[in-house]
């Protein structure tokens, strides 16, 4: 999926005004609680994309790592928020040690894997985590399409024909292919953007 890669270097800029102020108020203080029954801090942002929920997670003193495909996306977030740790990393190659982590969080990017892919991904990210350790995945509702390509303006028609593939769930499809990569869904909760028209399915979910 190269084409994604480029696709992100040529919107990360407008993508970054974009979701600035696009944060999970309901979903960040709900992750937070569920790591504070781990013993440690450290979280991996994966697919962070420009920062925008990295500033959070330095802000409440996490031992924050952000990792993305896109050098043009990590050059943003670096700029946004310099205290944090970025890494340029694919998260089908996730090159850390067993149990690195207490929690991950990854929000709309795993919707961007083809869904026969995904669950090698989600057992890459649960060999991440240490024993009961705890995560938080977004992704969009399935209304017509199950998976494919969509290329169409963005940003309100300032960059012409973005193309970029994505995966939609409905909440029981979702909750089987979590349950069966060794995670236990803890919590749901839904997020609907008038302005895109679209749901996101939020899943909380902790290691078995």
């Amino acid at each position: 999926m190269k084409y994604l890669v480029k696709t992100y270097n040529r919107i990360a800029e407008e993508y970054g005004k974009f979701n600035y102020n696009r944060y999970w108020t309901k979903e960040l203080p709900m992750f937070k609680k569920f790591i504070k029954t781990m013993q440690g801090r450290k979280v991996i942002d994966i697919g962070c994309g420009a920062g925008r929920d990295a500033e959070e997670f330095v802000k409440n003193k996490f031992d924050y790592t952000g990792i993305d495909f896109s050098p043009a996306m990590l050059r943003v977030a670096k700029r946004r928020v310099p205290k944090a740790k970025f890494i340029l990393m694919d998260f089908y190659k996730l090159k850390f040690p067993k149990e690195s982590f207490e929690g991950f969080w990854a929000s709309a990017s795993l919707l961007h894997i083809p869904k026969k892919k995904l669950p090698k991904v989600l057992h890459s990210i649960w060999r991440l985590l240490k024993p009961h350790g705890v995560g938080f995945i977004s992704v969009q509702k399935k209304k017509d399409l199950d998976q494919g390509i969509i290329v169409k303006d963005a940003f309100g028609g300032r960059i012409k024909k973005v193309k970029r593939f994505y995966a939609y769930y409905t909440k029981p499809e979702m909750k089987r292919v979590l349950e069966g990569s060794g995670f236990k869904v803890v919590n749901y909760t839904t997020k609907y953007e008038t302005g895109r028209d679209l749901t996101w399915l939020c899943f909380f979910v902790r290691k078995k």
